[in-house]
């Protein structure tokens, strides 16, 4: 995915976390490895079945071994994780990150917590416009998104060189000075 062009004299672009994003790979490729032993050790062991114990460490080798490609894809990344600007904001934070979302399309902001983890919720007033233009791993993953929060846009301050509730402020205010009138700032749910 491209960021589209921004204002650099204009626009506030958040850095990708590089030490949070390192420790994601080291962790997953831990993760790998434990999975090639289970794999290894699986006929050895007499407590489970071998099939399910090989199941289980193809199932970690194949979803570690994803989130070790992202993370190391993310650690070159020289792009910010999230730009806002005058015409809205530019998410590249994640994996089911959209890119360009405008003010226009921006019709409130929440917080929301799932499973202990906070992130920022765009509400969209079209959210299927955002699911559509995405490729297909991406759209899967915001349309579980949406139907997890109302939006398939949720920004987690965890990739981002920035703590949770200074980008809530952040991007509250922005939205505050660029949003539709009557428009609402962040609200808390849980």
């Amino acid at each position: 995915m491209t960021i589209p062009d921004y204002d650099a004299h204009e626009a506030i672009a958040i850095p990708l976390s590089k030490g949070k994003i390192l420790l994601l790979l080291f962790g997953s490729i831990a993760f790998v490895a434990i999975s090639i032993w289970m794999w290894s050790y699986a006929s050895e062991q007499q407590r489970y079945n071998p099939l399910s114990v090989q199941a289980v460490a193809v199932a970690g080798v194949l979803f570690f071994g994803a989130c070790a490609i992202y993370s190391a894809m993310k650690f070159i990344d020289t792009k910010p994780g999230l730009v806002i600007d005058q015409q809205g904001i530019v998410d590249n934070s994640n994996a089911a990150a959209v890119g360009r979302v405008s003010w226009r399309d921006i019709v409130g902001l929440s917080v929301t917590t799932i499973a202990g983890q906070r992130m920022l919720t765009i509400e969209l007033a079209n959210p299927q416009q955002y699911i559509e233009r995405l490729g297909f791993i991406r759209r899967l993953l915001n349309s579980a998104s949406y139907r997890m929060t109302g939006s398939p846009i949720n920004i987690s301050a965890n990739g981002l060189a920035i703590k949770f509730d200074d980008l809530v402020g952040l991007v509250g205010a922005e939205f505050a000075k660029y949003g539709q009138p009557g428009d609402s700032g962040p609200s808390q749910d849980a």
